[in-house]
C-alpha cells in the first residue's frame, strides 16, 4: 500500500511529536508499505547542524520526506494546507492518507482519498475553526477512523458524541525495541551509587518539583540524573537545587539517549495531576495533558528493561500496574522515597523491569503501525 503521512511537525527538531512521526513512517515502511512523509518547510525553526535527518532520529532511510511551503508567519498553516491540496492533486497514487495535521487530513478527504486522523489532544478544545474542520472531516465517507493515544482521550471524544466506539482506535505511544542493553555512557557521580534518572522536559507539571524534594531526602549513595530540558529550565532548577547528588546533562539527541537510559538503575515518571502543553501558563489552564497523555519516555523506559517509579494517575494505569512498576501518589514525597529504597535491592529491580519489558513488546513502533491501519 502507498501511504502518504501528513505532519505539521518541524523536522528536524527536538520535539516528541517529530519523533513519533519519524518512527511511525519507518514502522509503516518496515511493515511493507511505500511511505512518503509531508512536513512544513520551516528552515528557521530546524534543529541546527543536522546533515542527515534520518540519522538524527535513528531511523532507516526507508521512506521519502517531502518539504512543502509553509511561510514563517501567522496564518502560515493556511498556505501549508494549500500546498498539501496541490500536492495531492498532482500525486494521485496514494492508497491511504494518514497523519496528525487535521487540516491536511481534511483536504485529503475532500479530494476523495481514504484517510485516518491521529489525535494526541482533543480536536474540540481551543480554536473554533479546528472544531469546524473536525466535524466536516468525520462526516466524510472517505474518513476511515480516528486514532488516539489513550483510552482517556477516546472517552473524551465519546463523551462529546462526535463518533461511535468503532470509529476510534486507541494506540498508545511507542518506542524502539532495544537491540543492545550494554551500550552505555559513563554517568557523572560515583560508580557504585544507585543511579535514578529522569528523561524529558522540565516544565511545570512534569515532576521536577518532586525531584527537587527527593534530592533533599535521599541517602548519600543515591544520585539523580536529569537527561533533557531546555537551557532556561535547566538553569532555573540548577539555581534552585543546591544538593550535589543531582546531575543535569541537557538535551541529548533521541538517537543517543538510549545509552543514557541503559546506564540508569531506576527511572522516574513523576507527572503531576496538572501538566500543561509546553509553553502554557498555569494561571490559564485550558488543556491539562495529564488527563490523556501517553508519554514517550514511559515506553522507552519499558523497552530498556528499567524499573519504573511512576505517578499513580488513571492515564498512566492504562499501561503500568503494580507488577511492571511501582505506582505512587504523585505529590507524596515519602512514598517516592520508599519506592527508591525498595529498588535499592537488585532482585526487586529485576522482577519489575523484566515484567515491564515483557509488557512492552505490544507497544513497539512496528506493532503500533500494524494496529492503526
Amino acid at each position: 500500500m502507498r501511504i502518504l503521512y501528513i505532519s505539521k511537525s518541524i523536522i528536524p527538531s527536538r520535539s516528541a511529536n517529530s519523533i513519533n512521526v519519524m518512527k511511525m513512517c519507518q514502522a509503516f515502511s518496515e511493515n511493507g508499505h511505500e511511505v512518503v512523509l509531508l512536513t512544513p518547510d520551516l528552515k528557521d525553526k530546524y534543529e541546527k547542524n543536522i546533515n542527515d535527518i534520518y540519522n538524527y532520529y535513528g531511523v532507516n532511510k526507508n521512506f521519502q520526506i517531502k518539504k512543502l511551503w509553509h511561510p514563517n508567519l501567522k496564518g502560515g498553516a493556511f498556505f501549508y494546507t494549500l500546498a498539501i491540496f496541490f500536492y495531492l492533486l498532482i500525486n494521485t497514487k496514494f492508497d491511504l492518507v494518514y497523519g496528525r495535521f487535521l487540516h491536511g487530513i481534511y483536504v485529503a478527504t475532500m479530494l476523495k482519498y481514504k484517510a485516518i486522523y491521529e489525535s494526541h489532544a482533543p480536536s474540540f478544545n481551543g480554536k473554533n475553526h479546528r472544531l469546524i474542520v473536525f466535524k466536516k472531516l468525520i462526516k466524510s465517507k472517505y474518513f476511515k477512523k480516528l486514532v488516539v493515544i489513550s483510552q482517556a482521550l477516546k472517552n473524551m471524544y465519546l463523551d462529546k458524541g462526535f463518533l461511535n466506539d468503532s470509529k476510534i482506535q486507541v494506540a498508545h505511544d511507542g518506542a524502539d525495541e532495544v537491540k543492545n542493553f550494554d551500550q552505555k555512557v559513563d554517568l557523572l557521580g560515583l560508580k557504585d551509587n544507585l543511579k535514578v534518572g529522569y528523561v524529558g522536559h522540565l516544565y511545570k507539571g512534569k515532576g521536577m518539583e518532586v525531584i527537587d524534594s527527593l534530592s533533599n531526602k535521599l541517602d548519600d549513595n543515591v544520585e539523580i540524573h536529569i537527561i533533557g530540558g531546555l537551557e532556561k529550565d535547566i538553569q532555573f532548577w540548577k539555581n534552585k537545587i543546591k544538593r550535589k547528588n543531582i546531575y543535569f546533562y541537557g538535551y541529548i539527541s533521541h538517537k543517543e539517549v538510549s545509552k543514557y537510559i541503559n546506564s540508569l538503575d531506576v527511572c522516574l515518571l513523576p507527572n503531576q495531576k496538572i501538566v500543561l502543553a509546553h509553553g502554557s501558563d498555569l494561571s490559564n489552564i485550558t488543556l491539562n495533558i495529564s488527563e490523556f497523555t501517553s508519554p514517550l519516555k514511559l515506553f522507552e523506559y519499558m523497552s530498556h528493561k528499567k524499573p519504573i517509579i511512576a505517578s499513580d494517575l488513571p492515564v498512566i494505569r492504562e499501561v503500568l500496574n503494580e507488577r511492571n512498576s511501582i505506582l505512587v501518589k504523585s505529590d507524596d514525597i515519602d512514598l517516592w522515597i520508599s519506592a527508591i529504597k525498595k529498588l535499592k535491592d537488585l532482585k526487586n529491580r529485576e522482577i519489575i523491569s523484566s515484567q515491564a519489558l515483557d509488557d512492552f513488546h505490544s507497544y513497539c513502533w512496528k506493532n503500533r503501525a500494524l494496529l492503526v491501519i
